[in-house]
C-alpha cells in the first residue's frame, strides 16, 4: 500500500510571526483512517487546509498520489483538487439547489462527467448516508444534522482519493452529532483515504488506524488508538486527554 499523502516539511506562519506548523513531515498510507487532535490553535485544521492548499504553507511540499500541488499554476491545482474531497464545519450547500442538485452540480460542471452517470451515483450516496427521501428537498427543509449528511454525500460523490473532515459535528447540537458519526463510521469502511479532525475521541478510537496529536504545530504523538489513547509517551497529551475525556 502506497503513500497518498506525502507532506514534506511543512512550515505554516501568521504574519504576526506566530508558527501555526512547524517543519511537519507526515506520510499517510492509501486507504488509512487518520485521526488529528490537539487543543484549539494547535494547527489542526491548517494542517488539513495545507493538504490541499486551500492554506499555501511558507515552506515545504505536498505531494497527492505522487504528484506534487505546491508551487502548481492556478488552473493545474484547481483540477488536482478534484481528487480531494472535503467536509468542513458549516455545511456550505448550495441553499437556492436541492439536494440532488448539491450532488450533481460539481461531477457535471468541473469534470465534464454524463448527468446520467452522476445522478445514479449521487442517489446511491443519498442512501448510503439514509437521505433518499430528501433528494429533492431544499437545505433550509432539513436539520443540521441532515444538511451534514448531504455534505457528506456530497464529497463522496465527487470520487475522491482523498477525503478530509474539519471537525464536521462541531456545529452541530448534541442530539443530531450522533447520527452524523453513525455515518462518517459507515464511510470510513470506504477504500478511501482519509484524515478527520475531530474532539470526538470515542468515534475516533473506533475507526483510526492513526492518532495523530497536535500541539504547538508539532506533532506530539503519532500512533494507533492504543498507543496514543493508552499509553500517551508525553505529559502533555496525558493532560488533554483527561480533559477532553472528563467533559465528554
Amino acid at each position: 500500500m502506497g503513500v497518498m499523502i506525502d507532506l514534506q516539511e511543512i512550515t505554516m506562519a501568521y504574519e504576526d510571526g506566530k508558527t501555526v506548523l512547524d517543519n511537519i513531515t507526515l506520510g499517510i498510507k492509501e486507504g488509512s483512517k487518520t485521526v488529528v487532535i490537539g487543543p484549539s490553535g494547535a494547527g489542526k485544521s491548517t494542517l488539513l487546509r495545507c493538504i490541499n492548499l486551500f492554506e499555501h504553507p511558507q515552506h515545504g511540499r505536498v505531494f497527492i498520489d505522487g504528484e506534487e500541488l505546491t508551487n502548481r499554476p492556478a488552473r493545474d491545482l484547481y483540477k488536482a483538487r478534484q481528487s480531494i474531497g472535503m467536509v468542513f464545519q458549516a455545511f456550505n450547500l448550495y441553499a437556492h439547489k436541492t439536494v440532488l442538485e448539491n450532488l450533481t452540480l460539481a461531477p457535471v460542471l468541473l469534470k465534464h462527467e454524463k448527468k446520467s452517470t452522476v445522478t445514479e451515483r449521487a442517489m446511491m450516496h443519498l442512501e448510503q448516508v439514509g437521505l433518499v427521501d430528501k433528494a429533492f428537498s431544499y437545505p433550509s427543509q432539513l436539520s443540521g444534522g441532515q444538511q451534514q449528511r448531504v455534505a457528506i454525500a456530497r464529497a463522496l460523490n465527487m470520487n475522491p482519493k482523498v477525503l478530509l473532515f474539519d471537525e464536521p459535528t462541531s456545529a452541530l447540537d448534541p442530539e443530531m452529532i450522533s447520527e452524523v458519526l453513525n455515518i462518517m463510521t459507515e464511510v470510513a469502511k470506504e477504500n478511501i483515504t482519509m484524515v478527520f479532525v475531530t474532539h470526538e475521541m470515542g468515534f475516533a478510537s473506533k475507526i483510526a488506524d492513526r492518532i495523530l496529536f497536535l500541539d504547538g504545530g508539532r506533532i506530539m504523538e503519532d500512533g494507533t488508538p492504543e498507543d496514543v489513547f493508552n499509553h500517551p509517551r508525553y505529559e502533555r497529551t496525558k493532560q488533554f486527554l483527561s480533559k477532553i475525556l472528563k467533559s465528554a
